[in-house]
């Protein structure tokens, strides 16, 4: 009697740490969700300023062509294939945050953090009052595009 006491408070007590793991973790879930969405905000207001449509912030590697693009890379495409290759991406990477931070007139220090926490950066240049310099965006393209 005693054995079966034991077995049904080990069932009550795993079944209890189960519903705190699933309330924890769609609370994190939900967390992240919010963090995403802010974040694609971020990348299309971000996009609207250089003069881009926002769209484009948001698709993937279209961004990136974008990007390297709006800043007047000669070879945009070599650069994104240099961002999908493992270990070396990180080169690509760094020229994408110096980029953006670029377009913007922002110095080092901006250059590591679009570098270092992209979502965040990207959120506080879109969400900020950050402008972009028409001197640094390539003819053609964006707010040089007439």
């Amino acid at each position: 009697m005693q054995t079966l006491v034991h077995v049904i408070s080990q069932v009550d007590a795993g079944s209890a740490e189960s519903a705190g793991g699933i309330a924890g973790g769609l609370f994190g879930g939900l967390i992240g969700f919010a963090f995403f969405i802010l974040t694609v905000v971020g990348y299309w207001k971000v996009f609207t300023k250089i003069g881009l449509p926002g769209w484009m912030g948001i698709i993937p590697f279209v961004n990136i062509y974008m990007i390297y693009k709006a800043r007047g890379q000669h070879e945009p495409v070599v650069w994104l294939i240099l961002c999908l290759i493992p270990c070396i991406q990180i080169i690509g990477f760094w020229f994408l945050a110096s980029d953006t931070a670029e377009l913007f007139g922002k110095g080092v220090g901006w250059k590591l953090f679009l570098f270092l926490i992209p979502g965040v950066s990207h959120m506080v240049l879109g969400f900020g009052s950050s402008t972009p310099e028409r001197a640094n965006i390539a003819p053609g393209v964006g707010l040089n595009a007439a």
